[in-house]
């Protein structure tokens, strides 16, 4: 993982996501899914890969959207 990915993940109560590197969440939600979707446009726009984590932390799924060159 590198800075700059983005992170989904579970925490007091409510789903995240934070840019790798950063302090704070950029965004938050009650919902799973909709933190998904978020985080997956984020890292898109971004260019970064997008690290969906389960409640306990562990890593769920992890995607790529860096360009091949990268």
């Amino acid at each position: 993982m590198a800075d700059g990915d983005v992170h989904t993940y579970f925490e007091d109560g409510q789903w995240k996501n934070r840019i790798e590197g950063g302090v704070r969440a950029s965004n938050t939600s009650r919902h799973r899914v909709d933190a998904v979707v978020a985080g997956r446009q984020t890292a898109k726009k971004r260019h970064v890969a997008h690290v969906v984590h389960d409640r306990d932390g562990g890593i769920e799924s992890e995607r790529t959207f860096r360009p091949p060159d990268r």
